[in-house]
């Protein structure tokens, strides 16, 4: 711990590229949720029928934005190694063959929503009202995939090369716009008609374009030399090795983040087996509980670009040093906002307007995820930070979902079958968590994951 604090030369550097990497992530992240709250309350003044519709389109959103993530977080590691080895053309490529794979996974995901609409719905609801609003939805809504998918490489790969401000900046614009748009087109401002949940996703589709434009801008237009700016040259240069590599390493973050959406969505099968009430406390327990975790995640995924620049250097031992430096760090943040949130609850219970009925289990559960909140921040770091940035990304794939769909959620389910109460359901899903501390320590301080992935490319 001493180490950690004492401000010597190295600490210092250590210290001014975390703030200078984890600030500007921070504060993209926890304006996107709170733009989405916003988006939330402003739809909600539609009725039921409105909410549910985009609540729909929400839930598959979702999925499509954790498989593009495990994408674009198999290039991530290669552009953060490749940076760290100074190797500019291995970037560009990288970044091509990312926009390639993660276009192809937002045109399937547009094609789907466009022309086969009441495929999804039907999975969430069976009412033809709520059919008939998000139809419409998703037939505006799908074109966002597409742009998203390109939006997120630029945003996610800048991260990468410590340019992290990039993506805040073109983001907060296109969320602010997005805001301005909701106003006007869902309520019919400035003589525009009033187009309701439609008129949503018109105002997202011209913000994510709006956003791409910024991003193309900076990169091919006022930053000449940018790290990112591939051409169809460094296309055609592409060769079998890389992509081998590529793909070795992606899919398993694919797979990951993928199934990990699949399993957080059988989460909410389980609570909502104790009922409405219960649903109601999770969803505001789980909200919240993101908010006070962000800060934790966000020094997580600076860490995986400080380390894995280290590694592409092949700088070992010095990311082996951050890797400790980061493992004692995270613990803070997250029993720091751990308590924070504990000592939160009486605020968060009038914010909510909870009833005296509900109180005695969202107390339950906020009690829970504060205590436990320093150990799902810890296993964070060691899947993003550790295990990723060193290329580990099968062990990782290995072992989240093994201690997820062989340990907690089958502990959950046996419990909601038995109808104990939801703080006992939210506490059994932690069980994951334990597994991970347990299993990915030894993995971590065996140093296997410790390799410079790009040395040979």
């Amino acid at each position: 711990m001493k180490n950690l604090i004492k401000l010597n030369e190295d600490n210092k550097k250590f210290y001014k590229t975390l703030i200078t990497l984890c600030i500007p992530i921070i504060i993209q992240n926890l304006l996107s949720n709170l733009i989405n709250m916003i988006d939330t309350v402003m739809v909600g003044g539609l009725g039921e029928v409105s909410v549910a519709s985009i609540g729909i389109a929400n839930q598959y959103f979702f999925l499509y934005n954790m498989a593009l993530s495990g994408i674009i977080g198999g290039a991530a590691l290669f552009i953060a190694q490749f940076y760290g080895k100074s190797d500019k053309d291995n970037i560009r490529k990288i970044t091509a063959l990312s926009v390639i794979s993660s276009l192809v996974l937002g045109i399937i995901f547009m094609l789907v929503a466009i022309f086969s609409p009441k495929f999804i719905i039907n999975f969430f609801s069976q009412d033809e009202q709520v059919i008939k609003v998000a139809v419409n939805y998703f037939l505006i809504i799908g074109f966002c995939y597409p742009i998203i998918a390109i939006n997120n490489v630029f945003s996610m790969g800048s991260r990468s090369i410590r340019n992290p401000k990039l993506g805040m900046i073109c983001s907060t614009i296109s969320l602010s716009i997005n805001i301005i748009l909701n106003y006007i087109f869902i309520f019919g401002k400035l003589g525009m008609p009033a187009l309701g949940a439609s008129g949503a996703a018109l105002a997202t589709v011209i913000a994510r374009i709006i956003e791409l434009i910024l991003l193309i801008t900076y990169i091919y237009f006022i930053k000449n030399d940018y790290e990112l700016r591939f051409t169809f040259k460094d296309i055609k240069v592409i060769n079998k090795d890389l992509v081998k590599a590529y793909v070795s390493k992606t899919i398993p973050t694919f797979l990951n983040d993928t199934l990990w959406a699949f399993g957080t969505v059988l989460y909410a099968v389980a609570y909502s087996r104790a009922g409405t009430s219960a649903i109601a406390a999770s969803q505001i327990a789980s909200s919240t509980g993101n908010f006070f975790i962000i800060t934790a995640v966000c020094v997580a995924i600076g860490s995986s670009i400080m380390i894995g620049n280290e590694l592409g250097a092949d700088n070992i031992e010095k990311a082996i040093d951050y890797s400790k430096k980061f493992s004692k760090l995270v613990t803070i943040v997250g029993l720091i906002f751990g308590g924070l949130l504990i000592l939160s609850i009486p605020i968060l219970l009038k914010i909510f307007s909870v009833s005296s009925s509900l109180a005695p289990d969202i107390i339950n559960i906020f009690i829970i995820m504060g205590i436990l909140m320093a150990l799902k921040t810890f296993n964070t770091f060691i899947i993003i930070g550790v295990l990723r940035s060193g290329g580990d990304t099968k062990y990782a794939l290995f072992l989240e979902m093994g201690c997820m769909w062989f340990v907690s959620l089958p502990l959950t389910f046996f419990a909601a079958y038995k109808g104990l109460p939801i703080y006992i359901l939210v506490a059994l899903t932690y069980t994951e968590e334990v597994a991970k501390f347990i299993f990915g320590v030894p993995r971590v301080l065996s140093k296997k994951w410790a390799k410079n992935i790009v040395k040979d490319i």
